[in-house]
């Protein structure tokens, strides 16, 4: 663990780096590998604030509570990220659970998952230009159209795509 503190505004003192090390020892027990914790303690006005921000393997945790005292700001931002850092843990360790629950058959390398067809649509595959069918897809909510095209007379998908143009699926 990497401790960096900062004090904005603030005397620094022994006695607050102390407890904020004392504190930081408990999100040790969480994070089983090397990570870095940077601490911000500032006065504003009246209130005493406490930022913490956490990066561990790259993933950034933060957390800023402000309170009338110093002390319990800390204790306040370190339950915090205490919080934050078991929703990461377990995100983590349900995202490793979930790749070995998967059923990948290598053999014949087909991907099987818990996934069902919930809706099927029946219809008329229609002869149309390309132009017709940008026509009907601009007309229609779909986001694809499936038409035959008039010139080769195969079944082609034309689609709208994120920057308003169109892609274009001609099989051949």
């Amino acid at each position: 663990m990497e401790l960096n503190i900062v004090f904005k505004n603030i005397e620094p003192t022994d006695a607050l780096k102390a407890y904020f090390e004392k504190k930081g020892k408990k999100l040790e027990r969480i994070f089983k590998k090397d990570f870095e914790i940077k601490a911000i303690f500032s006065t504003e006005k009246f209130r005493q604030k406490a930022e913490v921000i956490v990066n561990i393997a790259g993933n950034i945790i933060k957390a800023e509570e402000s309170s009338d005292d110093m002390y319990s700001a800390i204790d306040l931002v370190i339950d915090k990220i205490d919080r934050q850092a078991k929703k990461y843990r377990e995100k983590i360790k349900d995202r490793k659970h979930h790749h070995t629950e998967e059923n990948f058959n290598e053999s014949d390398s087909t991907f099987s998952a818990e996934r069902q067809i919930v809706k099927t649509d029946n219809y008329i595959v229609k002869p149309l230009t390309v132009e017709e069918a940008a026509l009907q897809l601009d007309a229609s909510e779909n986001g694809f159209i499936v038409f035959r095209n008039a010139e080769t007379n195969g079944i082609n998908v034309l689609y709208k795509k994120r920057d308003g143009n169109y892609g274009w699926i001609d099989p051949k």
